[in-house]
């Protein structure tokens, strides 16, 4: 608000009232601000107006200034009431706007494989549209979004731009590590991390596995000194099987391995068990829903004294008391039932996680090329941990590039020895071995370990032909699959080879 002061003077404003010296205020008010009017200000505008005339008069009853009567008028001429319902929008048509049948692909993709992010999307929709650009990354994130189907962890993930560089060529530079997987698996069971860098196999220990040593029994403090330094010296002299090492299959492997097989084969038997008690609940909670229905429907009639029609259906209050009773015992023996249930599924977790995590193990040795992150091969060793350093040779004289100039790989025994030496001589490249304790100067191999394992987690076998198969498959699927490498825009490392003029 502005104010302006002026001074008036005794002789020049004529007036008892005033004091010989005093100050008027003279107050100038700024324009009144009209928020955005709604439908029920206009009706009422109008309809003012109509029965009175008076424009100034309708727009203070409606609070709207004099220019939204004129701004509306004529479209209240041409259409009258219904022309003020709504404003006449001026934005754009949404031109480019995706289709619904991009959305619908977008939302099945999300579907059939949850742990998708809207890059992969983006790149596999990409791929079948000719590697054409069918939708972004961020417009697959609002599809989700709206559709409900994005997690915020999904948007919250750390974005961490990798220092790196990569080969310029093809068959410049191979990437190689050796990886172990178990001789049988089961899907929807976590392949553990397996370590043979020593020479033996350090295999992850599960977290619900709890270590024991000699030396927890000083933690119980109500326990004697001398008696826990007794104790101490009785488990210390115990022979401990060695865990870590898995390399070669102790005696009684088979019977382990008979033992998880029946264990799973009676877990699945306890879960049809529980699907069929769930489909009898359901069919039994139906018929409960019913007969009140009836019950209802029998109170409805019996206050408005109009006849149902179904004497059958016709319960009295003693009968309905005793099968609420029987409803209530049917509950308590379901609570029962299902604490027994529970408690069996558990026993057979306990047995399972007391068994050797793997007896026999496969030995997988990947090559990939650093500059298209094809997979050149993936064979087999089923001695496991018994692989040596020649058998990893004979397999890289086939798959190696003829005109490979380096080779990447960790300090493992395998790659260390002198008959790794000679090939590397013989075939004319440089071995680079990576810097210890930093697996990431290998980082193209071990993503490359860590997507395989991911992919077996879902699959089962129980051969080596299978295993075979499944590895085939993987190696046809990666390399034609969009992929995130730095010099990879979405590309499959098929495409982007083929673009590059590669092959």
């Amino acid at each position: 608000m502005n104010m302006q002061f002026i001074v008036l003077v005794n002789d020049i404003v004529d007036s008892e009232f005033l004091p010989k010296w005093c100050i008027l205020v003279r107050m100038e008010q700024k324009r009144i601000h009209f928020p955005r009017t709604t439908a029920a200000q206009r009706k009422l505008l109008f309809q003012t107006w109509e029965e009175t005339g008076d424009v100034s008069g309708a727009c203070r009853k409606a609070h709207v200034c004099r220019q939204a009567f004129y701004n509306w008028k004529s479209r209240f001429d041409a259409e009258g009431y219904a022309g003020l319902e709504r404003f006449a929008s001026s934005a754009p048509k949404e031109p480019a706007h995706t289709s619904s049948t991009v959305e619908q692909r977008v939302i099945e993709m999300r579907n059939v494989h949850p742990d998708w992010g809207k890059r992969r999307i983006a790149d596999e929709l990409a791929k079948a549209n000719a590697w054409e650009r069918v939708v972004a990354p961020n417009t697959v994130r609002r599809i989700l979004k709206d559709a409900h189907k994005w997690t915020p962890e999904a948007e919250s993930k750390p974005v961490v731009e990798p220092v790196a560089r990569t080969a310029e060529e093809a068959e410049q530079t191979v990437n190689v590590d050796l990886c172990f997987v178990p001789a049988t698996h089961t899907a929807q069971v976590k392949l553990p991390a397996v370590s043979g860098s020593s020479g033996r196999l350090v295999v992850e220990r599960p977290k619900e596995a709890s270590l024991s040593y000699p030396g927890q029994v000083f933690a119980q403090s109500d326990l004697e000194y001398a008696e826990a330094m007794h104790q101490f010296r009785a488990a210390s002299t115990e022979s401990t099987p060695d865990t870590s090492s898995a390399g070669r299959e102790p005696d009684g492997a088979t019977t382990v391995r008979e033992q998880k097989r029946a264990l799973h084969q009676a877990e699945t038997e306890l879960r049809a068990q529980r699907r069929q008690v769930r489909e009898q609940c359901k069919q039994q909670d139906a018929a409960w829903r019913a007969l009140r229905e009836r019950r209802r429907a029998q109170q409805k009639a019996s206050a408005s004294s109009v006849p149902t029609g179904d004497d059958t259906s016709s319960l009295s209050d003693a009968e309905w008391r005793q099968m609420r009773q029987q409803r209530r015992e049917q509950h308590c023996q379901r609570d029962q039932e299902d604490a027994l249930w529970r408690e069996q599924r558990n026993q057979l977790k306990q047995q399972l996680s007391m068994l050797p995590i793997v007896t026999v193990w496969v030995a997988v040795l990947l090559i990939v090329d650093n500059c298209t992150r094809q997979c050149l091969g993936l064979p087999l060793f089923t001695v496991g941990a018994h692989v040596t350093a020649e058998m990893i040779v004979a397999a890289l004289q086939i798959l190696l590039p003829a005109d490979l100039q380096f080779l990447i790989s960790d300090r493992g025994v395998h790659f260390t020895a002198q008959v790794f030496k000679e090939l590397a001589n013989n075939a004319g490249f440089v071995h680079i071995l990576i810097a210890r304790h930093r697996p990431q100067s290998n980082g193209i191999a071990e993503r490359f370990v860590r997507t395989l394992k991911e992919w077996l987690a879902t699959h089962s076998w129980e051969t080596e032909a299978e295993l075979l198969a499944l590895l085939t498959l993987f190696r046809e699927e990666y390399n034609d699959r969009p992929h995130q490498g730095l010099p990879l825009p979405g590309l499959s490392p098929n495409e982007f080879a083929k673009r590059t003029g590669i092959l």
